[in-house]
């Protein structure tokens, strides 16, 4: 392992404003390890090389005139999903494998202008719609931590890029969990932000279950990720005004924070279950009075009612438009959603009518009891295989329960229906296989800071050894 290709976004800074590392020299060392990490962990849908180092001369000399900016020189990770102008945006799709963004998505314009340096493309399943990170255009994306292993989905590669060593920042998208999932598996820290709070691309507006967002292998890059990124477009007539979140952070001193472990998930693993009890107690170590809640919700509804309104807003239109000629060319899990498609129309009211239900009870037993703060584990478990079909096998069995094998081992998309509420992403340790595990944890509608508090007392708290003294074996 090459120890400065772990160099957090924060540190680089640093050093390029000391003239200690010039940006352009460790672009190089960065390269190198992209292309290293291809042979194992294959992450990369594509590295663009000579425009970053164009880049990061640029960035060099902005540094020695004074005139850099927030992100000066930092390599960034890009999900393939996430469009950049003239980079290929396929969705890991061989229908679509000719197709070149012809314009940036918002957050990259955002990241361009702030000085990033993008060269990497991430690797996502087909159209983004798997939580686990395989397709026939790209291959299976394996977990740095253990190869066999999922890296989660979709923004599986940004995940394992990140804990690769390919760059310390990376682009997710989430509409179930796509943050938050691969989060969990590769030991980073990846925000759901509340709908509004980061710009989408046109013809998204009224897609509030999902949302772009940062991920980062350090909270304070996540933080300083964040803040590049939020805030208006041109492009987007939806988005909040910028509220900048605070780059430190007090004691917990007080405040009152819920848990459910797995909100009522019967297949919670041990280990899983040991690490985020740890977690907690680092909590009450940081002033915290933490204390576990009743919640116990139906989550194959809450994941029925969730899929159906993706397809209602997005998935069926989508997967319409595909010739039946190509049919045979998608993968087996969009097959399964484009015959979906074919059946009886769904509707989007269900999902909003489950949301305003699972907000009641939140306020009954959460916000209106005075918690400002609820955690829960990301997952029932780490023993995901990275070539998971769950069309091949519709059940698995974690823990001694059967499981769907679709959604059912995430604890995720009941937050994208409450798509109004923040949700960061914390890892918590390694599972007994040596595959991290993490938590959500979740403030009220639009109040982004409370996460962040509590996630900056989680990360000073040390109960996560994860890029600090322990690393991806893989790499």
């Amino acid at each position: 392992m090459n120890a400065n290709t772990y160099l957090s976004a924060s540190e680089l800074l640093t050093r390029f404003r000391a003239g200690s590392l010039d940006p352009a020299d460790y672009l190089e060392t960065l390269l190198a390890t992209a292309q290293r990490q291809q042979a194992t962990v294959n992450c990369a849908a594509g590295i663009f090389a000579d425009e970053a180092r164009e880049r990061a001369r640029e960035s060099g000399r902005r540094w020695r005139e004074g005139r850099a900016r927030a992100l000066e020189g930092v390599p960034v990770i890009i999900k393939e999903e996430t469009a950049v102008k003239g980079w290929p945006r396929p969705l890991a799709s061989l229908v679509f494998k000719d197709k070149v963004a012809a314009e940036n998505h918002p957050i990259v314009d955002k990241l361009l202008e702030a000085g990033a340096i993008p060269y990497f493309q991430a690797t996502n399943p087909e159209f983004c719609v798997l939580g686990h990170t395989w397709s026939k255009l790209y291959g299976v994306t394996g977990n740095p931590w253990s190869l066999a292993h999922s890296c989660g989905g979709s923004s599986g590669g940004s995940g394992a890029a990140l804990a690769a060593g390919v760059a310390p920042l990376a682009t997710g998208s989430d509409m179930a969990g796509s943050i938050r999932i691969p989060s969990s598996l590769c030991g980073v820290y990846g925000y759901k932000p509340p709908f509004g709070r980061l710009a989408c691309t046109p013809t998204d507006e009224y897609f509030a279950q999902a949302v772009e967002g940062p991920m980062a292998r350090s909270f304070d890059d996540l933080v300083l990720m964040q803040n590049v990124l939020a805030g208006p477009h041109p492009n987007s007539y939806t988005t909040l005004p910028f509220t900048p979140l605070p780059t430190e952070y007090g004691d917990l001193q007080g405040m009152r924070i819920a848990y459910s472990p797995a909100l009522g998930h019967a297949a919670l693993a041990p280990d899983v279950q040991r690490n985020l009890l740890r977690a907690l107690e680092g909590l009450r170590g940081r002033g915290a009075v933490v204390e576990e809640v009743d919640i116990r919700w139906d989550l194959e509804q809450i994941n029925k009612v969730l899929l159906d309104g993706l397809r209602a807003i997005f998935v069926d239109e989508f997967m319409n438009d595909i010739p039946d000629a190509d049919a045979d060319k998608l993968c087996s899990y969009v097959r399964h959603l484009r015959d979906q498609a074919k059946d009886a129309p769904v509707s989007i009211m269900p999902s909003a009518l489950l949301a305003q239900q699972l907000h009641r009870e939140m306020q009954a037993k959460v916000w209106g009891r005075g918690y400002a703060a609820f955690i829960c584990a990301t997952l029932v478990s780490t023993q995901l295989p990275a070539d998971q079909d769950p069309v091949a096998q519709a059940m698995l069995e974690l823990d001694g329960q059967p499981v769907e094998a679709y959604l059912g081992w995430c604890l995720t998309p009941a937050f994208n229906l409450l798509n109004r509420y923040p949700v960061l992403a914390a890892p918590t340790g390694l599972s007994d296989i040596g595959v991290p595990t993490g938590m959500q944890i979740v403030a009220n509608a639009y109040d982004d800071e409370t996460v962040f508090r509590v996630a900056a007392n989680h990360a000073r708290a040390g109960s996560s050894r994860l890029f600090v003294d322990q690393f991806p074996p893989a790499c």
